[in-house]
């Protein structure tokens, strides 16, 4: 898997840097979402929590996943600002009724 970042940009007043990124995955299978954001956290030298990938998308067809994340300077900014379904979806937060 190679990531390639297309586009950073800093966001202070929400204390996080925002990125689009392309996942090339020749021959392999479609990286989950985890496996995107510890890639994502390994090459920009930040911890895995702190990651917050609000989307995937994948073309028919082609080996790469586009997709834009978050880069928080700590968990309790993501907590803070993101939506429940998002925070449940990286396990910062533990789904009603369970």
């Amino acid at each position: 898997m190679e990531l390639e970042i297309i586009k950073k940009k800093e966001n202070p007043l929400l204390h996080r840097m925002e990125i689009e990124f392309v996942v090339r995955h020749p021959k392999e299978r479609t990286p989950s979402r985890n496996e995107v954001r510890n890639l994502i956290g390994k090459n920009m030298g930040a911890e895995v929590e702190r990651v917050i990938i609000d989307r995937m998308r994948t073309t028919f067809g082609m080996q790469l996943v586009k997709g834009y994340c978050k880069i928080y300077e700590n968990v309790d900014f993501a907590k803070k600002i993101e939506p429940d379904f998002i925070l449940i979806r990286h396990g910062l937060k533990e789904k009603k009724g369970e």
